[in-house]
């Protein structure tokens, strides 16, 4: 795959990750806000694990955002575009 694919495919994925890691954990909140007043197992767990799959997704969201800076660099560097160095990148 070349790098334009990867920087593409890994860019809209990453953003689509960070947004969907977000709203988990702010829904994870907003049940946890509306906890009862006695302790409940199954309430807790139910927040806990929406918000840890939400911080998940935020995490492999940064990465896939991080690793298509990283992709459109390499591009920029193949093309000639990038504003330092012109060396080719294999």
């Amino acid at each position: 795959m070349d790098y334009k694919k990867k920087w593409w495919k890994h860019s809209v994925i990453g953003v689509t990750l960070v947004g969907l890691g977000i709203n988990f954990v702010a829904e994870a909140t907003i049940i946890k806000s509306n906890s009862p007043a006695e302790f409940d197992l199954a309430h807790m767990a139910l927040w806990f694990w929406i918000g840890l799959f939400g911080l998940v997704a935020i995490n492999a969201g940064i990465s896939f955002v991080a690793d298509a800076v990283k992709q459109r660099i390499y591009l920029e560097i193949q093309t000639g575009e990038a504003p330092v160095g012109g060396g080719s990148l294999k």
